[in-house]
């Protein structure tokens, strides 16, 4: 019965429960056009955002570099490992060249201006007795300068290098044939510049301009060179074999060949190719 008069109650107010009117509408957004006007951003472009003053700035210069410096200054003595051997000073400075010793490597290594001693410096420039090198890790200007020997050498006067009157260290075995010791050849190879200095000599070359050779233009009386055997006017051809077409080869065969038990050097004289052998005991 309860639930019969609930459920005719509901029928009677029903209709009055219900709404006489509809919801209200709701308005479409506006449709937004593809195409963007670049006068919306105008407002952002004139602020400056980045410079409120409105002052251009100056440009970008890069960081000091501090081996920049270092390359103006004036040239000191190199600390590397390195002693000078010798310089052959060239018309054309390019062509200059400048022999090297390794010290703990027991090894000399010839170098043109401009070429890299490794992982050291760059040969600058070759004057004589004196080298100049750029260091690779500081880019200072350094230089390498060979030792002056204390003594003076006048021609007709033995110096310290040159033998003793009197005392012969090569001795002849046969014709063009010599024999030396090692002891009296290792004397003269610790002392190598003033043994350059005993003998002068100047490229030889053909009549198309190609170098043979090396002429020995003046030898100091009394000096090793008159002991091997070696005249003025001769024409150092070869060593062992091996031609000879510059200084740089030269001084690469003195370092390949200054322990061997054997050495035969081949000269022109006189207009004939002939050998001078030397054999170290």
């Amino acid at each position: 019965m309860g639930y019969c008069s609930a459920d005719l109650l509901i029928l009677h107010f029903r209709d009055l429960m219900l709404p006489n009117q509809g919801p209200p509408t709701r308005q479409k957004p506006p449709i937004q056009e593809p195409y963007v006007d670049k006068g919306q951003f105008l407002g952002i472009a004139n602020r400056q955002l980045f410079n409120m003053a409105g002052e251009i700035p100056e440009p970008l210069k890069p960081k000091d570099d501090p081996n920049k410096k270092q390359k103006d200054l004036p040239p000191i003595p190199t600390n590397f490992p390195l002693n000078l051997i010798g310089t052959l000073v060239h018309s054309n400075p390019e062509k200059s060249i400048t022999s090297i010793e390794m010290k703990g490597k027991n090894q000399i290594v010839s170098y043109r201006v401009g070429q890299e001693i490794p992982n050291m410096a760059t040969v600058e420039r070759v004057e004589r007795l004196k080298v100049f090198i750029r260091n690779l890790s500081t880019e200072r200007l350094e230089y390498l300068e060979m030792k002056a020997s204390g003594t003076k050498i006048n021609l007709g006067t033995p110096t310290a290098a040159g033998p003793k009157p009197g005392k012969k260290e090569v001795e002849v075995k046969g014709e063009n044939n010599f024999e030396i010791k090692r002891a009296d050849l290792q004397k003269y190879l610790n002392d190598l510049p003033s043994v350059l200095m005993q003998a002068r000599s100047a490229p030889a070359r053909k009549p198309n301009g190609d170098i043979y050779g090396f002429r020995i233009l003046d030898i100091q009386p009394g000096s090793i060179y008159e002991q091997l055997g070696i005249q003025p006017g001769d024409v150092i051809t070869g060593v062992n074999g091996t031609n000879l077409v510059s200084p740089a080869q030269a001084m690469e065969l003195f370092n390949a060949l200054k322990n061997s038990n054997a050495v035969g050097i081949g000269i022109e004289r006189g207009g004939r190719n002939s050998s001078l052998n030397y054999n170290i005991k």
